[in-house]
């Protein structure tokens, strides 16, 4: 039996006839709303949606066939199951009937146990069909959402277009203000929305918060200069006002992607939308970098798969540059490095875009650890000093910091060994952390080696903070020191700065006999690089290193 909130319009301009259908249906416990003519019927049911309508065909004002016509032009209500009840009988009332849009007739003098079962199959039609309504509408604006545009462009393709829009700083307006004015925002934005892309046969979709799709069909009446006109001029906008929300006034930023003529149109904006968010590109078209973002995608891929066999097969193999004491002329102590093998066997040297590929494919991990015990194997077997890179994140990784401390316990015989040689990442969010497990490491005896100072994110009151016992100097400066003024002196000042703090120098890419002699003039303590010797599986035999080394 139904339940008693669903709604049945009864549109008839005959009062008798609606209080018999009334009293027809009133043990199914329906709530009833009332219309005599077409009109009425159509303001009634933008207001209830009702479940059903029983629409009578010949009325005043508007009959039965316009309202139905109407109804299934307006978005809102268009989907409400109408049976139209009627004495007519020609073949021609029923097409007609048929292409307005009408779901079913019942005929007059109707039959009561008909039209109760009837009311029953299309109320569960009704429901089903609010079920998809809520699964593809977004709840706030009431606009199609992010499903039912998938289900759009599923249908065709061609000759369709779709911005993306994305307000940047919406995620840092809802956190300020709260939940209570984002219903405000986002109304607000679409009317602007509507307001301002005047685009024949457009379509709005709330895809998620404070991001928008716009499709467009027949883009062939449009030029792409017109198409990208319109993106700029609401991006300088919306740059240039302030929006209204309530009593606040909000500044917005936006970022704009914009994709036609392709089976997979929404992926494509999505992508190219991301990719202008990352790269700070305020507005990007599809056709102009989508080539490029594919063949990235699949190198990435690639990439990772290469990755995963590397890790099923034991094909990450750590190599070992040697580091050079300048005062006493002796290796002083090892940086393991790593090498994969790929699937037939040739060494890859994984550079900062294979790493940043493991990092993001949630591999990186598995490497560090397996590196790690390599080198705790190695101190074990050589009693020297070996050296490891560490990135922030790593340390800031719950599993992987409580990996690295588990390791430092465990093995607390051979710490004095072991070095650290911290990264810094610019998306380091807790140095708090970073800074125990220093403090950690050291108490067991590690030392902590502060990787690429001189480039990137390092400062030296991060220095000050992390008491480092060893600063390796950026090789970038160290390649250009005999022949730029401004990389010599950046390398004197830090010596000095590391002496200061009883800090260690270490000078990286010291390619050759030039450079190792100016380095040694700045008084660095210790020299790395292709002049000392390359990075080797074995360790580099004493003998054999005296009678090819400086």
């Amino acid at each position: 039996m139904p339940k008693k909130e669903h709604t049945i319009l009864i549109v008839d301009d005959v009062s008798v006839n609606r209080m018999t259908i009334k009293l027809s249906l009133r043990e199914d416990h329906y709530t009833f709303l009332e219309a005599d003519n077409g009109e009425e019927a159509i303001a009634l049911a933008l207001e209830h949606h009702p479940d059903v309508i029983l629409m009578d065909a010949m009325m005043p004002v508007m009959d039965g066939f316009e309202a139905t016509k109407r109804i299934r032009e307006i978005e809102e209500i268009w989907r409400i199951p109408i049976l139209m009840i009627t004495a007519l009988e020609a073949k021609d009332d029923k097409i007609k009937a048929l292409q307005c849009g009408v779901s079913d007739f019942i005929s007059k003098p109707f039959d009561k146990t008909e039209l109760q079962a009837r009311c029953r199959s299309y109320v569960q039609i009704s429901t089903l069909n609010s079920r998809y309504t809520l699964a593809t509408q977004n709840p706030i604006t009431h606009l199609p959402n992010k499903l039912a545009l998938q289900q759009e462009i599923d249908l065709y393709f061609e000759n369709r277009g779709l911005y993306l829009i994305k307000i940047d700083n919406f995620n840092e307006i809802e956190n300020f203000y709260g939940n209570q004015i984002v219903p405000a925002i986002e109304n607000n934005f679409i009317e602007m929305l509507r307001e301002h892309f005047q685009i024949q046969s457009l379509k709005i979709y709330h895809i998620g918060s404070g991001k928008y799709g716009l499709l467009i069909d027949n883009t062939h009446h449009i030029t792409q200069e017109k198409i990208d006109g319109y993106a700029l001029d609401f991006i300088e906008k919306i740059k240039h006002n302030e929006m209204k929300a309530g009593s606040n006034r909000l500044n917005l930023s936006l970022t704009i992607s914009f994709a036609s003529h392709s089976p997979t149109l929404y992926e494509d904006a999505n992508e190219v939308l991301t990719h202008a968010l990352i790269n700070k590109k305020e507005y990007l078209v599809a056709s102009q970098v989508i080539k490029t973002l594919r063949e990235s995608l699949k190198m990435n891929l690639e990439m990772l798969d290469m990755i995963k066999y590397a890790l099923k097969h034991d094909g990450f193999v750590p190599h070992f540059q040697p580091i050079f004491d300048n005062k006493t002329k002796t290796i002083y102590k090892y940086e393991t490095l790593i090498r994969m093998k790929d699937n037939e066997g040739n060494l890859v040297y994984p550079g900062p875009y294979l790493m940043d590929v493991a990092k993001k494919g949630r591999l990186y991990p598995q490497v560090t650890k397996l590196i790690m015990n390599h080198v705790v194997d190695m101190i074990r077997t050589h009693h020297k000093e070996f050296s490891i890179n560490l990135s922030s994140l790593d340390i800031e990784n719950p599993q992987m910091g409580a990996f690295l401390l588990d390791l430092i316990k465990k093995n607390s015989d051979i710490t004095q060994y072991l070095i650290f040689e911290l990264l810094e990442d610019k998306d380091t969010e807790d140095y708090s952390v970073v800074k125990q497990f220093i403090d950690i490491a050291k108490g067991y005896g590690a030392q902590i080696a502060i990787d690429d100072f001189g480039s990137g994110y390092s400062n030296f009151m991060r220095i000050l903070e992390f008491e480092p016992d060893i600063i390796k100097i950026d090789g970038s400066l160290i390649q250009d020191i005999a022949t730029n003024k401004y990389a010599r002196n950046t390398v004197e000042m830090i010596k000095v700065f590391a002496d200061r703090i009883g800090a260690k120098t270490v000078a990286e890419y010291v390619e050759n006999e030039e450079i190792y002699n100016i380095i040694n003039e700045i008084g660095i303590d210790y020299s790395q690089g292709y002049y000392i010797a390359k990075a080797t599986v074995d360790l580099l035999d004493e003998k054999r290193f005296e009678e090819v080394s400086v």
